[in-house]
């Protein structure tokens, strides 16, 4: 496959995607979809244009992509939460991010231990990949006129701070199903402990430093008149990058570490400049995730579909109907939270580029089943965004129809953007 027949292919999909986006949406689509259609369109199973094979291990470059576009995507993420998002969302957020997690875990593992004969602890692998919400997919459902004039901001910050945080605290259930999925001689459970909690307490060391320092670092430029605006909103992917590489070589989880540095960088920022860059780093964002669900629906295993045969089908149905409401409901309930914001919450908390890097991640530890895991985590995260995409917008007018509180001063329901 030449570099040129790429660019081409990439260059016309982005320039047809970006100039059709509203017209997408108001087709039930989404500009996601659309580009993993394009994927499989173009791949080997469609036309033939494009074939990653002929790369070489085409998993592996799919999860470095997959790795480079969650951390550009958080970055854009993290910079539209402010110090108020965090603050008055405190309990939903943290008890999605706790047992929220657990729970979408433990279902889904259960689901795949029982419907697609895989062992005990490669179907909780299985459903460790499949337990992060993924924060593009679910950006481009609470995002633009529709979702912003009929959702109330509380709900759209709970789901992206949801989706931003999972992520990377993912990565401890994946490891601890791998782990004890390849029973390796003289590893215990200690072992996955002591890893699980470097790769976490090293992501926020990093994250929360470099977010410091890039929030004093731009202050101390701006104060000085050292920087040209144009460079100024770059900023973001700068951060994000540097973030990425530097937990990673530290060993932490560099996908965590971004989304805290996002954070930190976006509480402690004035709003003005952050909107600046957030604006930018959401333009920015599009550029990369369009291009890596291309790659990823021009590699997905359709023979390994087929061999999954009903069971697949009924693994993809108890994803989408069991991983998540069950759990989300009676968390979101203890918090008061109304029923519409509830159900909304409930039902779309989607699969995407993060289940595609854990899918891809795990290869690496050669667990029993390895092709039925992968075979199976892309039909649910394929699943996820058609279905996602479809019943967004009705969702989202859905929503407003049947929501009389919606202007109550409620942490699911404050109106007001601007950050006091």
């Amino acid at each position: 496959m030449e570099l040129n027949t790429v660019l081409v292919v990439l260059g016309a999909s982005l320039l047809v995607i970006g100039l059709l986006s509203r017209l997408v949406k108001r087709l039930y689509l989404s500009t996601v979809l659309v580009a993993l259609l394009l994927g499989v369109a173009l791949g080997p199973e469609g036309l033939g244009v494009i074939d990653p094979a002929e790369l070489g291990d085409e998993r592996r470059h799919m999860e470095q992509i997959a790795r480079v576009t969650l951390a550009i995507a958080l970055m854009g993420t993290g910079l539209q939460i402010t110090r108020r998002d965090l603050r008055e969302n405190l309990r939903n957020w943290v008890s999605l991010l706790t047992g929220g997690m657990v729970g979408m875990w433990v279902l889904s593992g259960l689901g795949a231990w029982l419907l697609l004969d895989l062992p005990f602890w490669s179907g909780f692998l299985l459903g460790a990949i499949l337990t992060p919400t993924d924060p593009v997919v679910a950006t481009t459902l609470v995002t633009g006129p529709l979702a912003e004039a009929n959702l109330p901001r509380g709900l759209r910050r709970t789901l992206q701070i949801e989706s931003g945080g999972n992520d990377g605290l993912a990565l401890p259930f994946v490891l601890l199903a791998a782990y004890m999925a390849i029973d390796r001689p003289g590893t215990t459970v200690g072992d996955w402990a002591v890893e699980a909690v470097e790769q976490v307490g090293l992501a926020l060391l990093v994250g929360g430093a470099v977010g410091l320092l890039a929030v004093g670092l731009v202050k101390l430029s701006l104060r000085d008149s050292n920087v040209e605006q144009a460079n100024l909103l770059g900023v973001g992917i700068a951060i994000a990058l540097f973030t990425l590489g530097m937990a990673h070589r530290a060993g932490g989880s560099g996908i965590l570490a971004v989304f805290v540095a996002a954070l930190v960088f976006s509480a402690l920022l004035e709003q003005d400049v952050r909107e600046e860059v957030q604006q930018v780093q959401e333009t920015i964002s599009k550029f990369f995730v369009l291009p890596a669900f291309i790659l990823f629906g021009a590699i997905l295993p359709f023979a390994g579909w087929e061999q999954l045969g009903l069971s697949g089908i009924m693994f993809v149905a108890w994803i989408l109907l069991l991983r998540r409401l069950p759990v989300v409901a009676p968390i979101l309930a203890a918090t008061r939270t109304p029923a519409t914001a509830t159900a909304f919450l409930g039902w779309f908390g989607p699969l995407g580029v993060a289940a595609v890097y854990y899918a891809t991640y795990v290869e690496r530890f050669a667990v029993p089943g390895a092709d039925r895991i992968f075979a199976s985590a892309t039909l649910a995260i394929c699943a996820s965004i058609v279905v996602h995409s479809v019943t967004a917008t009705p969702g989202v007018r859905l929503y407003a129809g049947r929501s009389p509180f919606a202007t109550l001063a409620h942490p699911l329901h404050g109106e007001s953007e601007a950050e006091p």
